[in-house]
């Protein structure tokens, strides 16, 4: 996963590289003001050599300025690669590329959810 731009000054920058976030389907997107979390639920590639996909959450943690720059799409739109694209302070700025153009959000962390366990934390 590629670092573009990525300002080093007093910030913490997220490591994502444990996610693979390739060829994920985004169903829905919630974002809880409350908590300051956006939370994905996705169909996640469990097995890629036979085409196995499991539902999973992915939870932004302290998340802020969530965008989405995306074409009109028949079905859910695929998360073709992932990347942290710059970091200030401590959120770090996460570009999620899409067959449907690309969506951004600041956040501290990534949590990678199933079953109500977690599977990943990726963080500072």
């Amino acid at each position: 996963v590629a670092e573009l731009g990525v300002v080093r000054r007093r910030s913490s920058i997220v490591n994502i590289s444990d996610i693979h976030f390739h060829d994920t389907q985004i169903l829905r997107v919630t974002k809880d003001t409350a908590t300051a979390t956006l939370t994905m639920d996705v169909e996640y590639p469990t097995d890629w050599e036979h085409n196995r996909f499991e539902r999973r959450v992915l939870t932004f943690s302290d998340a802020h300025n969530y965008q989405v720059f995306e074409i009109p799409l028949s079905g859910p739109p695929t998360i073709l690669a992932a990347a942290v694209v710059s970091a200030a302070d401590r959120w770090s700025r996460l570009r999620l590329e899409t067959n449907a153009g690309y969506r951004e959000v600041s956040c501290v962390s990534v949590t990678l959810s199933t079953n109500g366990r977690n599977a990943y934390t990726a963080g500072t």
